[in-house]
């Protein structure tokens, strides 16, 4: 049995937002993650071709606290200003460097974070949460907590806290949509007549079509395309040869290359469960009443990366006030 005051779940933005500000002020936290990474949807894969941020595409900064941690990044290399053709914002965009997946390690890095864990079940008494975990190589260990946070997708902590209390029930209402990611490298080059960035519109099957190596720090003829949520929701359970197909008739149409399109000498896909808020929680965490149980995440308030800050901040904030 392993013991902290604060056992957070999730090291997306959240959750490392959440941990750091705990630290900042004292508290012992310890921070569990499923996969083998930080930064949830700020992620990135790379290939033989190139890289691609098949996730978040970029932050932008509205609140105070989350300019400051942009200009702090940025002050220190690990975010570049994004002007692709196409950009459709006055705000300034900013894109990890070389890729998305080092914002998360750059906030990761003081924290230990344990990856490959997988929080299964949790039972409290007298003040204390014990939490099973399951590691990646099968076997099992237990944590002992004071406080737990779920900072995942809302259906997965609805999962792991519903039954518990009754005020997670309020998590039912919370829908996120999900978005088949296809990742593409040409080696003959698109053209100047598309864009490095372009939006679907209504009945499109792509949301998003963004020319990740027109990204700083990046290379080469590579792309990013963002399943519109109906469509990527009919093709959950469809096989990955005949989705990335459909997004390649798709592209054709969308940029109006039609046959023109070249062959892209390298495919890959990525389904991702829980990418878009559709019907947030609209307040910025929730947790039970002897507050040794919460959940937070950008499915609490928006679909925005800097929702999920503001949500593990102002849950911080909350715990450190107790």
């Amino acid at each position: 049995m392993i013991g902290t005051d604060v056992l957070v779940i999730g090291a997306g933005l959240a959750g490392l937002t959440l941990s750091h500000h705990l630290v900042d002020h004292g508290a012992h936290v310890t921070l569990i993650e499923k996969s083998g990474a930080p930064g949830g949807r700020l992620s990135t894969r790379r290939s033989d071709f190139g890289s691609f941020d098949h996730g978040a595409q970029y932050l932008t900064g509205r609140t105070p606290a989350f300019t400051a941690l942009i200009n702090h990044l940025a002050q220190d290399g690990d975010i570049a200003a994004w002007k692709p053709r196409g950009k459709d914002s006055a705000r300034p965009w900013w894109v990890g460097q070389p890729g998305m997946s080092t914002i998360g390690k750059v906030l990761a890095r003081d924290l230990g974070p344990r990856f490959g864990v997988r929080a299964t079940g949790i039972s409290c008494r007298d003040g204390r949460c014990d939490v099973q975990v399951e590691h990646s190589d099968g076997t099992q260990t237990h944590f002992s907590a004071r406080r737990v946070v779920a900072a995942i997708p809302a259906p997965q902590a609805l999962e792991l806290l519903g039954s518990l209390d009754p005020v997670f029930t309020a998590l039912e209402k919370v829908r996120m949509a999900p978005c088949w990611t296809a990742m593409l490298a040409f080696e003959t080059p698109l053209g100047d007549e598309v864009q490095d960035l372009i939006r679907g519109h209504d009945g499109d099957a792509l949301a998003l079509i963004a020319r990740n190596g027109s990204k700083p720090g990046r290379s080469g003829e590579t792309f990013v395309l963002h399943a519109a949520p109906d469509w990527s929701r009919a093709r959950l359970g469809s096989d990955r040869e005949s989705v990335a197909s459909a997004m390649l008739d798709a592209l054709r149409a969308q940029t109006g290359l039609g046959a023109d399109l070249p062959v892209p000498v390298h495919v890959d896909l990525h389904r991702w469960l829980h990418a878009l808020v559709e019907t947030p929680l609209d307040r910025p965490f929730i947790g039970n009443a002897d507050n040794t149980l919460f959940a937070c995440g950008d499915w609490c308030l928006e679909a925005r990366a800097e929702a999920a800050h503001q949500s593990g901040l102002a849950l911080a904030d909350h715990i450190i006030s107790l």
